[in-house]
């Protein structure tokens, strides 16, 4: 019997109908002679509730109870999708993260996937039974419940589909596929039926929403199918898969970007670098200083990070740029090494105004460093002189 992993994000069950549509939509699978196990994520703005209500009693929370605090999300949406199979006559059951066997590090609040034991999935599925798993969670060997980040059910459900061996992974969302730009943005962006594993990797990581970065790490180190759809329409999506790449496939784009600017450091950088624990920034060197790019977001954190780490003690100098930027990754076949392509996309970028402050060749694209306020105007220009010709 054909196995299939469905994840649903927390726009897609962000309401008691919309979780019944769901169920609506999973009983029909499920009279198809289907596995089914389905991931889903805390209902829409159901997160961000729970971490304000931990920020009015502590503004920094400790970060093991913040991880349980933040697990009942998604264990309140699989308990009612299931309530609501039930209400169909589809057998059903759900679990949560470490009832499924997902077994993590101890990072609280940003752990990683160690192994996955499923054996519980299993079993249910061979009694005829649809299975829910919460995902964004796990439980480490110490016994300690974690979550995997932003956007971690995704990961939650293609690591289950490797264990499982599933035939495809189906994200559902409130997109309807991958496109080559935010649609947003750029009016005339156009969705794609297949993407490589490669480029949705790099968007994931250049600032697309639409897949967890880790979550591609996985279904492409273990060939896993996965499909971007919307659970709106359920129409065909976009397949994640080995594929050719066309010349320039997507644009992808961070906003609100800060820089931190390191001067004098005496030592190697590499040594501090080392030292931080925030994982969410790039970095570039120049005129042997070292330039550091984050979220807003996440700037507070960095900069702790930064004044306490012992390699900073007394060394150099900290600057923090006050204007605000943004970022642009293109993909496609080979524009990271193609000097024609790169030398064309500066000159359009320039011929109207808008100034690059940095350029890395990340190997399966480019990303650009600009202004703020230049970031629809360079995504539009990008858009219609590489994409739309």
């Amino acid at each position: 019997m054909q196995l299939i992993v469905k994840k649903f994000g927390g726009t897609s069950v962000a309401t008691i109908d919309r979780i019944k549509a769901i169920a609506n939509h999973l009983a029909k699978e499920k009279q198809k002679d289907l596995s089914i196990v389905v991931v889903v994520s805390a209902m829409a703005k159901t997160t961000d509730q729970l971490i304000s209500l931990a920020k009015e009693i502590s503004p920094k929370p400790h970060a093991r109870e913040l991880d349980m605090l933040l697990t009942a999300g998604e264990r309140i949406t699989m308990s009612l999708l299931s309530l609501a199979l039930h209400e169909l006559g589809v057998q059903s059951i759900s679990f949560t993260g470490s009832q499924s066997g997902i077994i993590t590090d101890t990072i609280h609040g940003n752990a990683r996937i160690q192994t996955v034991n499923a054996f519980r999935i299993k079993e249910e599925l061979e009694k005829g039974k649809l299975v829910i798993v919460a995902g964004f969670q796990g439980v480490s060997l110490e016994k300690e419940i974690t979550t995997l980040g932003r956007g971690g059910s995704d990961t939650s459900a293609v690591a289950l589909s490797c264990y499982l061996n599933a035939s495809k992974c189906e994200i559902y969302t409130d997109v309807d596929a991958v496109y080559s730009a935010d649609p947003r943005i750029v009016k005339t962006a156009v969705s794609y039926k297949h993407i490589s594993y490669e480029q949705m990797l790099y968007l994931a990581y250049q600032g697309s929403g639409v897949l967890q970065s880790r979550a591609v790490e996985f279904a492409y180190k273990y060939h896993i199918a996965v499909e971007v759809k919307s659970s709106f329409t359920f129409k065909e999506g976009t397949m994640v898969e080995n594929m050719e790449c066309s010349k320039v496939k997507a644009i992808a784009h961070k906003d609100n970007l800060r820089i931190i600017e390191i001067k004098c450091l005496e030592e190697d950088f590499s040594t501090l670098l080392k030292s931080i624990k925030t994982e969410l920034f790039t970095y570039f060197i120049y005129q042997s200083n070292l330039f550091l790019i984050v979220e807003d977001k996440y700037l507070e954190a960095l900069q702790a990070d930064i004044i306490n780490s012992k390699e900073m003690q007394g060394k150099s100098e900290i600057l923090l740029d006050g204007k605000s930027y943004a970022s642009i990754a293109i993909t496609g076949f080979r524009v990271a090494y193609d000097n024609d392509f790169i030398t064309s996309l500066l000159d359009v970028l320039s011929s109207h105004s808008i100034t690059v402050y940095h350029l890395n060749n990340d190997g399966i694209g480019l990303s650009l460093l600009l202004g703020h306020h230049n970031l629809n105007e360079a995504i539009n220009l990008i858009h219609n002189r590489f994409i739309e010709v």
